[in-house]
């Protein structure tokens, strides 16, 4: 098993030209600092600038100005040395010589090359999955914080069964139980693509029993068309009747089109004579009245006295003769005119009367031959369903199988999370026993994925058990990853008694044997608890002045060497 060990941890702020250098032992190191007026001397500084310094992002109070600070770190794998350095967002790592192994700002980036050294990154799945063309996303080496969430608590973030102690947590949402699991080794590379690719089989499971209920009830529909249609199974001579009626139609429309013409034309001519007649009869009149002027003795045209009136006499009687008979021609053929057009009309009328049998027997003719063809066309369309239908369940049985293996897959999967949420349930229960956790329901042990908290005075307590116990099942379920240093900032609060406070630390010190611990508390000294610890710092500086220009003058040539690298 590999061990990440933290052995040097500097803090730098240039401007002031104050520094602070922090040995750690490879083993057990406690920070404190009086009972009565330790705090505000810089110890949960120092625990955050850890892994801080690592890539991850930890809740610094307001006095301390971040951004101002450069963070070096010192730490090994197995035999191998390594120098972290950070300054905002820019991270560099150098090998035990200080030679420059890469810098980055990106934390994925970071974490990859990172897990070049530790053997280690949580792979997660991207927030955004493309997966409704079957296409299945690669998961993603997750931001460094992901490696350390077992292995820090912050004192003023201590609620219960929560990773609250490092900022920027929502890049994944709902990641406690993948990041977990992942830590247990019950998750890996292949767990994920079987999670995806039964997500895809289920989709497309559903896709395919909605479309085969479709189908169904559209193949229930052609059939119920089916045996509403009636028709003539001898369509050919059916439209060879067709044909021959739209001849016979063609020709008598023809000769109603003729009839229709000479109608018009006879119309026309009787609308011309009864013009002439009219006129004919005006004309007569005038002539009467001129003859009439003239046995007066006046002419007719300049109403003047005339005495021989003989000639225009004679003249204007034999226009009145030829008057009265073109009138009576005119009459004459006026009237025979009407003659045939009444006979032409009622022949009209007759072919009229035929013509619309004609286009009543096409009209059914024509009916009866589109439902011959729907009909037919209902009998390929049926066909074509029930072929689709087959190709469904066919496509559906093969994802079902598909689908039946992934499951099968999975269930390796299912089994180690449930002897992990068995041993789970185990230790807590056992440490909920052992400090009288009475306000914590035994149920929320009963999956890893709930959550719980204590409360009051217990919470601190309630929160290191839950740390505690997760390191444990990482110990257990999954040896071979490397271990990462547990970083707990004053496990006790102020309201816990000193009985109770002694009991937490025994408990990790009890607890915590493989990996490297650094915790930090109030009011150890001379206490039988510090000799737990195989190394004790003491704080002594004033408060809010934990870096020194002493430290900085004496490890300045440290600053600058990797900063110019």
């Amino acid at each position: 098993m590999s061990k990440l060990i933290f052995k040097d941890l500097y803090l730098f702020s240039p401007s002031e030209k104050l520094a602070k250098k922090i040995s750690f032992a490879p083993g057990r190191t406690i920070i404190t600092s009086d009972a009565n007026d330790g705090t505000d001397r810089g110890k949960s500084v120092i625990m955050k600038a850890l892994y801080h310094t690592m890539g991850a992002d930890c809740y610094f109070e307001g006095k301390w100005d971040d951004s101002s600070k450069t963070y070096i770190l010192r730490f090994s794998v197995d035999n191998n040395e390594y120098y972290m350095f950070r300054h905002n967002k820019l991270f560099k790592v150098f090998d035990g010589e200080k030679r420059l192994l890469f810098s980055v700002i990106s934390r994925h980036e970071l974490s990859e090359r990172l897990s070049n050294i530790t053997g280690f990154a949580v792979k997660l799945p991207p927030r955004e999955q493309n997966s409704d063309d079957g296409y299945v996303q690669e998961l993603e080496i997750a931001s460094p914080v992901y490696n350390y969430l077992l292995y820090y608590v912050d004192q003023d973030y201590q609620n219960g069964s929560q990773f609250a102690s490092f900022q920027h947590l929502g890049e994944y949402p709902d990641f406690k139980e993948n990041v977990l699991y992942y830590h247990f080794g019950a998750f890996d590379d292949d767990y994920y693509m079987l999670v995806q690719e039964q997500d895809i089989f289920l989709a497309e499971s559903k896709r395919l029993e909605n479309e085969q209920k479709m189908t169904c009830m559209m193949l229930d529909k052609i059939f119920e068309n089916l045996h509403s249609v009636s028709y003539s199974k001898d369509i050919e001579h059916l439209r060879a009747d067709v044909n021959r009626t739209k001849d016979e139609y063609n020709k008598l429309s023809q000769a109603l089109n003729h009839l229709r013409q000479k109608l018009i034309q006879l119309r026309n001519e009787k609308a011309d004579l009864e013009y002439r007649f009219h006129a004919l009869t005006l004309f007569g009149k005038e002539n009467d009245f001129q003859i009439a002027s003239l046995n007066n003795h006046i002419c007719p045209f300049c109403k003047s006295e005339i005495s021989d009136v003989i000639d225009l006499r004679i003249k204007k009687y034999s226009t009145g003769d030829d008057i009265i008979l073109l009138t009576s021609d005119i009459q004459y053929n006026i009237m025979e005119i009407d003659r045939k057009i009444a006979e032409y009309e009622t022949e009209y009328s007759q072919w009229l009367s035929k013509l619309k049998k004609y286009e009543e027997s096409i009209h059914i003719a024509s009916t009866e031959i589109n439902d011959i063809l729907k009909h037919e066309g209902f009998i390929d369309i049926k066909e074509s369903v029930a072929e689709d239908l087959d190709t469904i369940r066919i496509n559906l049985s093969e994802n079902e199988k598909k689908l039946k293996e992934v499951k099968k897959s999975l269930r390796k999967y299912g089994e180690i999370k449930k002897r992990i949420n068995e041993r789970y349930y185990t230790l807590m229960l056992a440490d909920k026993n052992r400090f009288g956790l009475e306000g914590i329901n035994a149920k929320s042990f009963e999956n890893i994925k709930r959550t719980f908290s204590a409360g009051g005075s217990n919470n601190p307590l309630s929160t290191i058990i839950w740390y505690v116990n997760l390191i444990q099942l990482k110990h257990e379920f999954n040896p071979l990853a490397i271990d990462f240093p547990v970083v707990f900032d004053s496990p006790n609060n102020a309201e816990t008694d000193e009985t109770k406070k002694r009991q937490i630390y025994r408990y990790i010190c009890e607890r915590v044997t493989e990996n490297q611990l650094i915790v930090s508390g109030l009011g150890f000294s001379g206490d039988e608890v510090l000799n737990s610890f195989d190394s004790v710092i003491t704080l002594t500086n004033n408060k809010y002045e934990l870096l020194c220009p002493e430290d900085y003058a004496a490890n300045v040539s440290l600053l600058q060497e990797l900063n110019n690298k």
